[in-house]
């Protein structure tokens, strides 16, 4: 029998007009006929849909294989990705810039005018996790959930006129929280910024910022100051050090060339070389004048604004760790750096 409220859980019209067209086609569908907020390099998988009546995908969105992205409103930001076979349903859904979900991700459950999906952006959503979106929830910048986890703003199944409970809250999760796997968050919790919680835990209530959490249920266990420690000037360089030795021992490894041509570093691969300017520990002085147009510079120290502008200029780019942005695009070679420091938590906003 038919309700009240037909249910759009599978968009069947949907996919069969839209999903089958490659991508410059369903692009274009979308803005003509949808009238659809699209950017540039923007790229919509076989089977991959969004549906909205209010949408925006900035500059070089990628919505997965049989992805299906629907909600009343919806927000990308640049360089975001929804990998294959998700599903993020909500009522208002908003996401930030190189933000990413992957594979077989899940995101809905049963609506309310107020279900809204907040993602920060430089954010992670790993395989199989499970968020339910009722009540809101609000995931801050640079925050990572690992694979399996749950995420729940409602729980109710037995009868409440039988004495059983039936909750209804909205989550929040802080500016640079790690859920690794298997965490479940109840509805009504909190985590502040910098909390990590331990694998296999159960969130319930608030977790203040800065702390370590295990358990069933979480306790704290370690907090600030003692969580996170300090690292020292030495102890970063080291650190920094290792990791461009990491990411060339991967880079040789997946058939790229490395060399030094002082001042610079290049990285060939398929006849094309790019130039990488590693500027260490207060050495950024007149940095800009050595790059020419597709450089990298990776600076430990960091840019100010006159030198970003004169990198800019050159149409060179860059990565400052010390203070903490980047070029707002890059060339193979400093996506793949920046891609690769990630593994390492090192997420950089892109400068405006």
């Amino acid at each position: 029998m038919r309700t009240l409220i037909p249910s759009s859980r599978l968009p069947l019209a949907h996919l069969a007009m839209f999903g089958w067209m490659p991508s410059p086609l369903k692009v274009w569908a979308y803005r003509t006929f949808l009238g659809y907020k699209i950017g540039r390099g923007v790229k919509i998988a076989p089977g991959g849909v969004v549906i909205g009546r209010d949408v925006t995908l900035a500059d070089h969105v990628e919505i997965g294989l049989l992805a299906i992205v629907q909600g009343r409103s919806i927000t990308i930001g640049r360089h975001s990705s929804i990998g294959t076979m998700s599903y993020v349903s909500c009522e208002r859904i908003e996401i930030g810039e190189d933000a990413r979900i992957r594979e077989q991700v899940y995101v809905g459950g049963p609506t309310l005018p107020e279900s809204r999906f907040v993602l920060g952006s430089r954010t992670i959503i790993l395989q199989l996790a499970n968020i339910n979106a009722t009540k809101p929830v609000i995931i801050g910048d640079d925050t990572g959930i690992g694979g399996h986890c749950l995420i729940f703003t409602h729980g109710a199944w037995l009868n409440v006129l039988d004495g059983y409970q039936a909750t209804y809250e909205p989550v929040t999760l802080g500016k640079s929280v790690w859920l690794p796997w298997r965490v479940f968050v109840m509805p009504g919790s909190t985590i502040g910024d910098g909390a990590v919680i331990g694998a296999n835990s159960l969130v319930a209530g608030a977790i203040p910022p800065c702390s370590l959490a295990v358990g069933t249920p979480a306790k704290v266990i370690r907090q600030a100051p003692a969580f996170p420690r300090t690292v020292s000037p030495e102890e970063k360089a080291a650190l920094v050090k290792t990791i461009v030795s990491e990411f060339e021992r991967f880079a040789v490894y997946k058939e790229v060339t490395v060399a030094e041509a002082a001042p610079f570093r290049t990285y060939a691969r398929n006849g094309k070389t790019w130039r990488l300017l590693w500027v260490h520990a207060d050495d950024a002085a007149g940095v800009a004048s050595f790059t020419a147009s597709g450089d990298t510079v990776l600076s430990e120290t960091a840019l100010d604004n006159a030198t970003r502008q004169d990198l800019r200029r050159r149409g060179a780019y860059w990565l400052d760790l010390a203070g903490r942005t980047r070029s707002p695009s890059g060339s193979p070679l400093t996506e793949e750096l920046a891609l690769f420091l990630g593994r390492y938590g090192i997420r950089l906003p892109r400068d405006e």
